[in-house]
């Protein structure tokens, strides 16, 4: 399956499923799925389903230590913010047009320390910045 060809709807039940192919889930799949649950349900759902749902695609790929709940949290901040400023922007590709620096895998060294990020606790709780403050986010 061709991750840029794949509608919404497949993307997000495969990943549901823990069917999409783990090889096609980088960091613009990861900006997807924030993108369809942050726009479809709200910042505080959308955001527990982005949790969830990275958990559980983690643990199917044999990765469950992967998941890394600040780098979540900073991400979905940063996708919300984008989606506040265009909020109907259609299809995802257009959105991405529109916030190139969400592609910045980098992005967030702006509001964090590299030590702060690869710090256990980091990892398994939220940590709040430590350089500069990210988008508000509920």
């Amino acid at each position: 399956m061709d991750p840029r060809t794949a509608a919404d709807d497949e993307f997000l039940a495969e990943v549901e499923a823990t069917t999409w192919p783990g090889e096609h889930f980088g960091h613009r799949e990861h900006l997807r799925l924030g993108w369809l649950y942050l726009r479809g349900c709200g910042p505080e759902e959308g955001y527990a389903r982005i949790r969830s749902t990275i958990q559980r695609y983690a643990q199917a790929l044999g990765a469950s230590g992967k998941y890394h709940e600040t780098v979540t949290r900073a991400w979905s901040a940063h996708v919300y913010s984008a989606l506040k400023e265009t909020p109907g922007l259609e299809p995802f590709e257009a959105f991405l047009k529109a916030h190139p620096e969400l592609l910045n895998g980098r992005l967030l060294e702006r509001h964090y320390r590299k030590e702060t990020l690869e710090a256990d606790a980091a990892r398994r709780e939220w940590v709040a910045p430590d350089v500069s403050p990210l988008p508000e986010f509920p």
